[in-house]
Parts: C-alpha cells; structure tokens; sequence
C-alpha cells in the first residue's frame, strides 16, 4: 500500500458527511448545461441527464437525442486546502486537449492535463458497462489517480487489487488490521458509488433512447397519415379549390 499520507484526504472526503453523494436527474428537454463542464461548440447538443456530487466532488452525464454519451468530472475543493484552480473546477471545452480512442474521446484541460477536470465522450451504440469499462480504462492512463478521487469508482479495480494483495501477505487476522480496514472501507465506498452510477447512468440511457425511437415513432406516424408540412400546404391549395368551384357552381 502507498504511504498513508496519499490516502489521508481521500478517505476523509469518502467518510465526512460533506462526502455524501447527492443524486440529480433531468430531462433532455429540460435542456440544462453538463455541470462542470464549458461545452465546445460541437457539444452544444449535450444536456445534462444525471449527475453524482458531494462538497467536494462533481460527475455529470449528458446526452444528446440519439443517447450519445458525455461523461465530465471535476472537484470544488479538499478537505482543508485552499480554494482550488479553475482547471481542477471545470472541464474547458474550447481549451481542451482531445485524445481520441476505439471507443469514443477523452478530454483534459490544455495547461494540467494530468491535474485537472477530465472527461469522456462515449461513441453511441455502446452498452452501460462497455461506456463505464472504457472510461475507467482511459482515466487510468490518462489521468493521475489523485484526480481519479473525483469519481471514486474509478479507483474501484485497483484497490480491490491491492485489498486482495495484502489480505494474501497477511500471516494472521491481526496483521495489517488497521491498514486493511481503511481498504476494505474505501472499497465499500467506491463499489456504492459505482453502483448508484450504473443503475442512473443505465436509466438516463434508457429514458434519452424511449425518447428517441419515440420521436422517431411520431414522425413515422406523421409521414404515413401525410401530415407532414407539404401534406398541409397540399390540403390547403386542395380546400381553396373546393371552396373555388362550389362558388362557381352557385354561379
């Protein structure tokens, strides 16, 4: 395990009552900004449909109409620090570095691009857990794992991995006790923040695509009853000249 001081203010954040997370939802028409997050002109599209936040931390996950995916990350402050840089408070949209993956683009901020506000934008048609699989795997190679704190899921695998190692080296229950509490309530912590993000991140995907197909449904519906704008335009020439020859007729 890494010297205790790494874990100190992490583990405080995750226990504090300041460290509670809070969920929001909304919906896509409700057309509100990702939190967070300075959206690049080519994401205007995005609005926010959920969103995970503590005192300390924020996750917010937009969408746009056909469910595409854009996960964003940032922190407020830390226990006890000073108040912290605009990098570390907001993802810059039209200052980010863009690096781009199989499965969609990670994004950082240009001037700390490994201590600062990060995010994801996931390549549509993907399942919930291929989006979150992804995402972890691009924060760890991407992102320092004192920004990875911000979203603790993300740091889920490895401190399992390091929970099990010293659970292994241990010759007795009493051995590396303390040390294995912190882990083992640390991963408590994460493994509940990763399932709340799972369960509102899979109802956000299901409410942005019912609302997609249907949309879709409706404009269908509208194309065979020929209600579109030309079938209108088309009804009217048709009723004036109705109207046209029952005046002659009267004539």
């Amino acid at each position: 395990m890494a010297g205790t001081g790494e874990y100190d203010d992490y583990d405080k954040k995750l226990n504090l009552s300041e460290g509670i997370v809070h969920v929001r939802e909304n919906e896509p028409e409700d057309k509100k900004k990702v939190e967070g997050y300075e959206p690049n002109p080519q994401d205007e599209k995005y609005y926010e449909v959920m969103g995970l936040k503590n005192s300390f931390d924020n996750l917010s996950v937009g969408s746009d109409k056909h469910g595409q995916m854009l996960i964003s990350v940032n922190s407020m402050k830390e226990p006890g620090r000073p108040t912290l840089n605009s990098d570390r408070k907001i993802m810059k949209g039209p200052r980010r570095k863009k690096r781009i993956d199989n499965f969609g683009d990670f994004y950082t901020n240009q001037s700390s691009d490994r201590d600062g506000a990060f995010a994801f934008r996931a390549d549509r048609n993907k399942s919930d857990i291929r989006v979150v699989r992804e995402f972890e795997r691009l924060a760890k190679n991407r992102v320092s794992r004192k920004q990875r704190e911000a979203a603790p899921f993300l740091r889920l695998e490895e401190d399992m991995a390091e929970l099990s190692g010293l659970r292994n080296r241990s010759g007795s229950q009493n051995e590396n006790f303390e040390e294995r509490q912190v882990l083992e309530n640390r991963v408590r912590k994460e493994t509940e923040y990763r399932d709340r993000f799972m369960y509102r991140i899979r109802k956000a995907r299901r409410k942005t695509y019912d609302k997609g197909e249907e949309e879709e449904e409706k404009n269908e519906l509208l194309e065979v009853l020929g209600l579109t704008d030309d079938a209108d335009e088309d009804d009217e020439d048709s009723g004036d000249a109705d109207i046209n020859e029952i005046n002659n007729n009267d004539e």
